[in-house]
């Protein structure tokens, strides 16, 4: 990709709502706030008004999203890589994300 052509973002409705219903994986609350929070780095996709991309993320209650949106650097990067690889393995185990064979 050249510096001039428009980066398309990986969208999927399947990713972003599978957070309903869902416990926080950075802290465990089950309070039905969890929703898919969006990495804020540019190496995710992060860009002047676009969110990363659909992957590149975790499954957040309201007090954790609040936390990592308002506060940079409040939880370690550790704590955020563990918060995305425990969604991921929740996609995969509900089938959403699939490793081709």
């Amino acid at each position: 990709m050249t510096a001039l052509e428009k980066r398309h973002p990986f969208r999927s409705k399947a990713i972003t709502q599978a957070a309903n219903g869902e416990p926080c994986t950075v802290c465990g609350r089950n309070d039905g706030t969890t929703v898919f929070c969006h990495l804020n780095d540019g190496w995710a996709g992060k860009g002047m008004g676009q969110k990363a991309d659909d992957f590149a993320g975790f499954f957040g209650c309201h007090k954790c999203h609040k936390d990592y949106d308002e506060i940079p650097g409040v939880m370690g990067e550790w704590v955020i890589m563990r918060a995305m690889y425990r969604t991921w393995r929740r996609l995969l185990d509900r089938g959403i994300l699939r490793v081709k064979e």
